[in-house]
């Protein structure tokens, strides 16, 4: 049960500083979207063929075979290390979860300014680490700063859920939305010593490092998904819940998958790394930590399903983008059972995410800046984003593979674009809650946005 700790009047003005939880969530919400437009459009560039010889020149003497695995390598890092994830968990973690808490700060304020820092650094590091001109262990320092940070982000997070909300809340009456981001906490405290201590072992070790540290994140790609979809449910969950206008039907099923996947899929992934070594770690386990995250998905997309058929669907941008989300996780729930089809629920589970973090930004733009996107380009940067993923998934090369980065590409324009507008708009004309009844809340009832204590 939380214990009620909560700052006093000074104390809330000093966190409230360049130190405040508004402000550390939109560092993480900045540097997500520098991160998400450098690596989508490097990926774009490399595919269709755009990038500068010059630029190639640099980054691999002349060699494009060298240059693109290079650039692919660091594509996925960005997108999942430094966009997504950051994202959905340091950008939107601290910006919404104290506000559901009615919390006036986060538990350590400072130690979330220190752990974006660490984050930034290391995504600068990985930008360098594109030149074949800067040693190898400049990406594992990156990885290493990567992996400090987001566990001072988890730990700041645990003791801000469990510690900063009212003294009469209960654990199971905080918003699934507070339970999701703790539930991510407890499994990055998990995982990242573990992740830290095999890059430790590879710096030590010397040799190939390059080929460790794709062996070592292939084996982190099972966490991954994890980590990517529990914060992803918990904001999925409040838009199906606003735009449906009924609560959330089943939620003690859906926080006890939150549960399974997070505790129960870490736990495996630590168990089996540790006993077996990155070299033994077997299919079985493989299916094993799959399982606990696609049974999970599946009792969480009834329970969704119950609450659109109990209440009545009102269509809006972020329900939209919800809608994606939950087309992606069964398309990723069906690739599962086909053979060799772990390369295609990665995917899928990051274009996920992606649809989540597009959803919430939709969703709480109003709160965070005063205005709404227009609708027009939300929907058309919804389109482009949809007809990108479709393409994506269904071929990585050939045409349709180019079309689709080339709409992938105009996307990231559009949603620039969105951003720059309602950032220039002056004045603020919202509501507290814009969204309507089916707002429940308790950041609907703020002032949008939100400025001075929550």
């Amino acid at each position: 049960m939380p214990t009620g700790t909560r700052f006093g009047a000074g104390e809330a003005r000093k966190a409230d500083g360049s130190c405040g939880y508004r402000t550390i969530g939109m560092l993480y919400l900045v540097m997500a979207i520098v991160a998400g437009m450098v690596g989508g459009l490097l990926a774009v560039g490399l595919q269709v063929g755009l990038l500068p010889q010059a630029l190639t020149d640099a980054w691999a003497g002349g060699d494009i075979a060298g240059a693109a695995g290079r650039i692919g390598r660091r594509h996925g890092m960005m997108m999942v290390f430094f966009c997504a994830l950051p994202a959905l968990f340091g950008g939107f973690g601290n910006w919404f979860v104290p506000l559901l808490l009615r919390a006036r700060a986060l538990a350590f304020p400072r130690m979330a300014l220190v752990g974006w820092g660490l984050v930034a650094a290391s995504f600068v590091a990985v930008l360098v680490g594109l030149s074949p001109t800067v040693p190898a262990q400049v990406s594992l320092f990156a990885l290493m700063g990567w992996s400090l940070g987001m566990l001072l982000q988890a730990i700041n997070m645990v003791a801000t859920v469990l510690n900063m909300g009212p003294m009469e809340q209960r654990l199971r009456d905080m918003p699934i939305f507070v339970w999701a981001q703790g539930l991510t906490a407890m499994m990055v405290v998990m995982v990242m010593p573990v992740l830290a201590g095999g890059l430790t072992r590879i710096i030590l070790a010397g040799g190939d490092m390059s080929g460790q540290v794709d062996g070592l994140l292939h084996v982190f790609a099972g966490p991954e998904i994890a980590l990517l979809l529990l914060p992803s449910i918990g904001i999925v969950s409040q838009i199906i819940e606003t735009f449906s206008g009924a609560p959330l039907q089943m939620p003690r099923l859906v926080l006890g998958a939150l549960v399974v996947m997070s505790v129960g899929g870490g736990s495996v992934w630590v168990h089996d790394l540790l006993h077996g070594g990155l070299a033994r770690m077997a299919a079985p386990a493989a299916i094993v930590q799959l399982g606990l995250i696609v049974l999970p998905v599946l009792a969480v997309l009834v329970a969704w399903a119950r609450t659109v058929r109990v209440g009545h669907v009102r269509a809006s941008v972020p329900m939209e983008w919800a809608a994606g989300f939950v087309a992606l996780l069964l398309a990723g729930s069906g690739m599962s059972l086909l053979p060799g089809g772990m390369a295609d629920v990665h995917a899928a589970t990051l274009y996920a995410a992606m649809f989540a973090l597009f959803g919430g930004f939709y969703y709480w733009i109003g709160k965070m800046m005063g205005h709404v996107a227009p609708v027009g380009a939300s929907r058309v940067h919804f389109g482009l984003t949809v007809g990108g993923t479709v393409l994506s998934l269904m071929a990585f090369h050939g045409l349709p593979g180019v079309m689709g980065a080339v709409l992938m590409g105009l996307s990231v324009i559009v949603f620039a674009g969105i951003v720059v507008r309602v950032g220039m708009q002056p004045g603020t004309s919202l509501p507290a809650n814009y969204w309507g009844p089916g707002a429940r809340t308790p950041e609907w009832q703020s002032a949008s946005p939100t400025r001075g204590e929550a």
